[in-house]
């Protein structure tokens, strides 16, 4: 099968636009912060011993950059030394864990003095750890979300649920990675065009944001081209539950059954430095949609960046849903760290925001 978009057929910047997401029914999320909640789970236990805090922390409209700064502020230490497994919604009740070097001889501190000028955060667990919490280390998100004044398209909603509980979802960056109005990409242009000086965590959305934004390109182009979830020659596979990926020259019944069974995934480009594990048709593909932001690949290499691959599907583990009424509608579900729950929502309705604290 060979597979070409050729420079002069445009790439959808939006990932919307390719899939007629206009057409779907329209749905107000985070009314209240009790409709978007969110519990982060480790996959593992702190050992119990070490010069590490471990707190798992509730909070409620509050970001998790918010809780770096107090902790840091109420206890003195520099926010490099605070740890946290991944970044959390604002606009909502979540549930996460962070680390803070404390040292060993002193005992712990009293919880409520962590927190002081927080009246919105609860401490649900302090204990020890020989080691920092780390990035991404987390296992998965358990969410419960309620969608509100969905006006029409009920039945429509319950097919596409079925869907993606047995088939998946595009594994698409949320929107909200891309910053307000999408300027986070238009920040990095910016940023690469003009060299300027820019703070640690400036620098980092930024560049999370291009190299989201050119992996987007590229799940859009696979969806346009009916092969996001069919294995063609050059595909780089990623073992379900893992980072472990190779190549697949030639794929066969057997391949494309194990993508089908979810045993494997279909992955693009988390752009970077290096040769891309991608041949043949795949490469081609991705080449094509890259060369159309080569201030974002440039930017991105000179970064120090490396290549490294995401998959382009991703599954919503115990996925429930009720109607609490005719338009009220409630989800569960799980997913694994990095998955949006934003995208997977996004193949069922508009989401709009009408948030009031």
């Amino acid at each position: 099968m060979r597979v070409v978009i050729t420079p002069e057929e445009p790439v959808n910047n939006n990932p919307r636009l390719s899939r007629c997401r206009d057409r779907l029914p329209k749905a107000v999320l985070k009314r209240d912060a009790t409709d978007f909640q969110v519990v982060e789970n480790l996959g593992f236990q702190p050992d119990g011993e070490g010069e590490h805090l471990w707190l798992q922390v509730r909070k409620t409209n509050c970001n998790t950059q918010d809780l770096i700064d107090t902790i840091s502020r109420n206890l003195s230490v520099p926010a490099k030394n605070i740890g946290y497994s991944g970044m959390k919604d604002k606009r909502a009740i979540t549930t996460q864990w962070l680390s803070v070097s404390y040292p060993i001889a002193s005992d712990l501190p009293e919880q409520k003095s962590l927190f002081s000028d927080l009246d919105n955060v609860e401490v649900l667990q302090l204990t020890r750890s020989s080691k920092k919490l780390r990035r991404g280390v987390h296992k998965e998100n358990a969410f419960v979300i309620k969608l509100y004044d969905i006006k029409s398209g009920q039945s429509e909603i319950d097919i596409e649920l079925k869907k993606i509980k047995k088939l998946g979802f595009p594994n698409y960056f949320g929107e909200q990675r891309f910053g307000i109005d999408g300027r986070n990409v238009d920040h990095a242009r910016s940023m690469f065009t003009r060299k300027r000086k820019l703070t640690r965590l400036k620098r980092s959305l930024y560049l999370s944001a291009a190299r989201s934004w050119l992996f987007n390109n590229v799940l859009n182009a696979r969806i346009d081209a009916g092969i996001w979830q069919e294995v063609v020659p050059g595909d780089v596979c990623m073992l379900a539950g893992s980072n472990s990926v190779f190549t697949c020259d030639q794929p066969d019944a057997q391949v494309q059954e194990r993508c089908n069974n979810h045993d494997i995934h279909l992955t693009g480009p988390l752009h970077g430095r290096g040769e891309s594990m991608a041949k043949a048709t795949v490469l081609e593909l991705e080449s094509t949609c890259l060369a159309t932001e080569q201030l974002l690949c440039d930017g991105l290499e000179q970064a120090g960046l490396k290549n490294e691959r995401r998959a382009l599907r991703a599954t919503a583990g115990d996925l429930d849903w009720l109607w609490r009424d005719e338009s009220t509608l409630e989800l569960s579900f799980t997913l694994e760290k990095g998955v949006y729950a934003t995208s997977m929502l996004g193949e069922i309705v508009q989401l709009q925001q009408e948030y009031k604290k």
